[in-house]
């Protein structure tokens, strides 16, 4: 298997090459941490219901910005509904007991349908 020029050897950072300088830094590492890890130790054993509680405020404060933008902008909209929109088969000519079979599946009478959609008397 062939690295390339930009391979590094990484082994100096084995600690099996020299494990006292191996410990000596987890010591080190182990004395800079240790600072926080009694913080840590003494605060109480943080649960569901601690993280969830300190969402609250944030979270009621975003809900109010969003509700009071919704009112907003519901309040400024000054613009009326647009009226419905014709429906296919009343843009497409057809004449009304047409558009009303389709609408409603039920024709007044068969020959007025039938006149309409033919165009012919009976």
């Amino acid at each position: 298997m062939e690295f390339g020029e930009h391979f590094r050897d990484l082994a100096p950072l084995d600690p099996r090459e020299d494990p006292e300088r191996w410990e000596r830094m987890v010591g080190s590492i182990m004395a800079a941490a240790r600072p926080e890890l009694a913080r840590r130790a003494a605060l109480p054993e943080a649960g569901l219901m601690l993280l969830l509680s300190s969402w609250v405020r944030p979270a009621l404060s975003a809900a109010a910005a969003l509700a009071a933008m919704a009112a907003t902008v519901l309040l400024l909209q000054r613009e009326p509904a647009p009226a419905p929109a014709a429906t296919t088969v009343n843009a497409l000519g057809y004449p009304e007991a047409v558009t009303a079979y389709v609408e409603t599946g039920q024709a007044r009478s068969l020959d007025e349908l039938t006149v309409a959609l033919e165009g012919v008397n009976p």
